[in-house]
């Protein structure tokens, strides 16, 4: 599992399950690579990974991860879901860049 500075994609829903139980706090991006607000935000989550290297982040591609996509019930994109040490912490539909980011800091506090 990579963390601080890299944003790791996971296409298995065993991944997801246990990139979501691991300690700590990580961050899930759910994404369709031809959905514009996806590809504009993501270049700030690679910045976020950089400001905040003890926050683990990841992206997954809904339409190439289906089963993922189903068993977290994700209806619109971008969505982020915030996991701390397995429990789901908080949840994001189109957050903009100033929500996002507040929301990872008081997460990862």
């Amino acid at each position: 599992m990579k963390f601080g500075g890299e944003v790791e994609e996971i296409a298995s829903l065993d991944k997801f399950k246990a990139a979501a139980c691991s300690l700590g706090v990580s961050v899930f991006h759910f994404k369709v690579a031809s959905n514009e607000q996806c590809e504009e935000i993501s270049p700030f989550i690679n910045m976020l990974c950089v400001r905040y290297p003890s926050v683990k982040f990841f992206k997954v591609d809904v339409e190439e991860s289906l089963a993922i996509a189903k068993a977290e019930s994700i209806r619109m994109v971008p969505t982020f879901k915030i996991y701390r040490n397995g429990v789901k912490v908080k949840e994001l539909i189109r957050p903009n860049h100033q929500f996002l980011e507040e929301s990872v800091r008081n997460c990862s506090l």
